[in-house]
């Protein structure tokens, strides 16, 4: 329900789409639509584009919650026009700076101790302003040189509250709308709390580096910085400066001067297994957050950022393995299945339309030449695909999609005939191989062993009672209506409707009986009680039909409630 107190934030995100967004958003998506030929793009393009840029300040203006969730929909092709992707990125670390006097206190309270006591230097200058904090050059007194990102003034209050009133639209509009219900609002915005919540705590940070540090020790083309744990808190994360360039910043001089393809493949490598082996990975390794430099004459992949992780489980990891080797192999119907595995149905969820939708795409995406695949917008249009074919999907897999859609732009900008579909296949190998290695872990054995040893010790104690009730003629069987309740009500909605109408159709006879009977009690020369009886008929009549129209509104909101 709505609050009162969230009302300015209402009326803000109100006015925010219906003027910008009402006409170029996405909300429900076909596979016609994707093959579709754009209609007057060329017409449209400049309002579109400057809507986007308005859009894009707009959001700006509104906050650091607004521009999160601006940078979210940056990463969704299925929904916005690539105007205001273009137009959202620039949101990612092109924010204004809060003051050096700001960042002192919060170093200082955060720290325990004044800034020139912990640092020999420290730029007054931020290098980069992002939505939630921004970062400092600085050297520690060790001479080591560091970086130091500083989370903004109050902004843990302001993102709980707006993403408080995000909560409850996103629930009235999944309680009172279709595109609600197909998008999985809800789920999807508690996805990005937590998210936003984890971003909002630099020690989760840290220890989201450490991890994937750990867990990608195996690839020595990738390097993700140290954290400075002494110098870290819950609103101060201090880690070793690298010093390196910006894949957006790459020049076409020096994709020509240094062969990056191999630093892509790696790139896919790392993220498959962080996704599909380790079950944790970076979920937004957008291009201002991975740089390239130079290692012993190497080059080298150098990923920042930790705060957005996403985490699966063994079964999840299984049914993404399936997923991307199908992908890979134009097999749509394996597609299908598995994103129905890893999804809800609802109950006018078509599985034959499904697949043919799927396979439609899939097969489209295969018969391209590598520079037009993009793995990632596949699995956004997989998404709105299944949401618009009743299938309420998990946001996990929205954040894979985000991941891949980033990781897609961050490969083909180190080398443009990138082909992900055969680093996938040809990775597949090691993929399953160390699945089962983890699998097979004696450490996973334990618990079914320990089950199949309860098993076996009550097998026979089981076995007995049951011959012996058997015998005895005291074995019985319950069986549970899981829809009595419904199918009872449905019952007496039917009765109470044929006793109104028996009772209507009693007061028309009646009265038209008493209209041959003289009484002096009369109305406009008719008798009176004649007359009683029709409008009493009539009220009847009117409860009848408002009844009906009500109660099989409240039906069908409830089945779409039930269905998701």
């Amino acid at each position: 329900m709505l609050k009162p107190r969230n009302i300015g934030a209402y009326r803000d995100l109100f006015v925010l789409f219906t003027k910008y967004g009402r006409k170029d958003f996405r909300l429900n998506l076909s596979a016609e639509d994707l093959f579709a030929p754009s209609v007057e793009s060329e017409a449209i393009e400049s309002d579109v584009k400057a809507r986007a840029e308005a859009f894009a300040q707009a959001l700006q203006k509104m906050g650091p919650t607004y521009v999160k969730f601006g940078q979210l929909l940056s990463t969704r092709p299925d929904i916005v026009p690539q105007e205001y992707i273009d137009a959202l990125e620039k949101l990612q670390d092109d924010m204004p700076p809060f003051s050096f006097a700001d960042v002192e206190h919060i170093v200082e309270e955060e720290l325990g101790v004044r800034i020139s006591k912990a640092f020999s230097e420290f730029e007054s200058t931020p290098l980069a302003a992002a939505s939630l904090g921004q970062v400092h050059r600085a050297m520690l007194r060790d001479g080591r040189e560091v970086v130091v990102k500083v989370q903004r003034p109050n902004v843990a209050e302001q993102v709980h509250k707006d993403l408080e009133a995000f909560t409850d639209i996103a629930r009235d509009l999944e309680r009172h709308t279709d595109i609600g219900r197909k998008m999985n609002l809800v789920a999807s915005i508690e996805q990005a709390k937590l998210a936003m919540y984890s971003e909002l705590n630099y020690l989760q940070e840290a220890r989201n580096t450490e991890t994937l540090r750990v867990n990608l020790a195996s690839f020595p083309q990738l390097y993700i910085p140290d954290v400075i744990h002494d110098f870290t808190s819950a609103r101060v994360l201090t880690t070793e400066l690298v010093k390196g360039r910006k894949v957006s910043k790459l020049t076409p001089l020096a994709l020509i001067e240094n062969n990056y393809a191999a630093l892509a493949e790696t790139l896919t490598r790392a993220y498959l297994k962080q996704i599909c082996v380790d079950g944790i990975w970076h979920c937004d390794p957008h291009p201002g957050n991975v740089f390239v430099r130079e290692s012993d004459g190497k080059p080298e992949i150098v990923l920042l950022d930790f705060g957005m992780v996403a985490r699966i489980s063994q079964e999840f990891q299984d049914e993404v393995i399936k997923l991307l080797l199908a992908i890979s192999s134009n097999r749509g119907t394996e597609v299908a299945e598995s994103c129905v595995r890893m999804s809800q149905t609802r109950e006018r969820f078509d599985a034959v339309k499904f697949n043919r939708d799927i396979s439609t795409i899939v097969a489209a995406v295969h018969d391209s030449s590598p520079r037009s695949i993009n793995t990632g917008q596949l699995m956004f249009n997989v998404i709105a695909i299944a949401n618009n074919n009743e299938l309420i999907v998990p946001p996990e897999l929205t954040m894979l999609a985000k991941t891949l859609l980033h990781l897609d732009a961050i490969t083909k900008k180190l080398d443009p005939d990138y082909d992900p579909q055969r680093v996938i296949r040809g990775y597949a190998e090691d993929l399953l191989g160390a699945k089962l290695a983890q699998k097979f872990n004696p450490r996973n054995l334990y618990p079914a062993l320990l089950d199949l040893n309860q098993l076996v010790l009550d097998l026979p104690h089981r076995a007995r009672e049951i011959i012996d009730m058997t015998a005895a003629g005291r074995l019985t069987f319950g069986i549970k209506l899981s829809q009595a309740e419904e199918f009872l009500s449905g019952i007496h909605k039917i009765a109470n409707r044929i006793t109104v109408g028996v009772v209507i159709a009693a007061l028309l006879i009646s009265s038209a009986m008493m209209m041959r009977v003289p009484t002096s009690f009369r109305f406009f020369g008719l008798p009176g009680i004649a007359v009683l009886g029709y409008v009493a008929a009539a009220i009847a009549a009117m409860y009848l039909i408002v009844s009906v129209l009500k109660r099989d509104r409240e039906d069908r909101e409830r089945a779409k409630l039930k269905g998701k």
